[in-house]
C-alpha cells in the first residue's frame, strides 16, 4: 500500500510542489508598546494527518494529507522589533514568536487573496504585540 502511495505523490510532485512566497516584516513589541529586540520568530507549515485506522486507497492511517507543505522561515528581530520572513502565499502558517522574559506567542499567518497578511492568535496568554505587514 506504500509504494501505491508513493508513486501517486511521485507523480503529483511537479504539479504541486510549487509554492510562492512573500516578504512579510513581523513586529514585536511589549504591552508598553517598546520594540522587543533578540525576539526569535518561526513560521511553520500545518500538517493535516489522516485520522483514521482504515486504509484508503491512497492515503494510509496517519499519512499526511498534504504531502508537498510548504517550507517555513525564521528570523530575530533588530533592535527596532522587526523582522522579516518568507510566507507561502498558499496557504496559511504556523507562527511562534519567543522572546526572553515573555511567555511564548503562538498564532496562524496567512496571506489573503488581495494580499494582505492576517494574524489569528491562538489562546495564548502572552502579553507580547504581534503585527505584520
Amino acid at each position: 500500500m506504500r509504494t501505491v502511495t508513493f508513486i501517486f505523490l511521485a507523480l503529483c510532485a511537479p504539479f504541486a510542489g510549487c509554492s510562492t512566497y512573500s516578504p512579510v516584516t513581523i513586529a514585536v513589541s511589549n504591552d508598553r508598546g517598546e520594540p522587543v529586540s533578540g525576539a526569535s520568530i518561526q513560521v511553520a507549515p500545518m500538517y493535516f494527518f489522516n485520522p483514521t485506522d482504515k486504509n484508503y486507497i491512497i492515503v494510509g492511517p496517519y499519512d499526511i494529507m498534504e504531502p508537498f507543505p510548504a517550507k517555513g522561515d525564521y528570523a530575530i528581530t533588530g533592535d527596532d522589533g522587526n523582522a522579516t520572513l518568507k510566507v507561502a502565499t498558499e496557504c496559511p502558517l504556523e507562527l511562534q514568536v519567543l522572546a526572553a522574559n515573555h511567555m511564548q506567542w503562538d498564532g496562524e499567518i496567512a496571506i489573503t487573496v488581495q494580499g494582505e497578511v492576517t494574524l489569528k492568535k491562538y489562546h495564548s496568554q502572552s502579553k507580547l504585540h504581534i503585527t505584520a505587514k
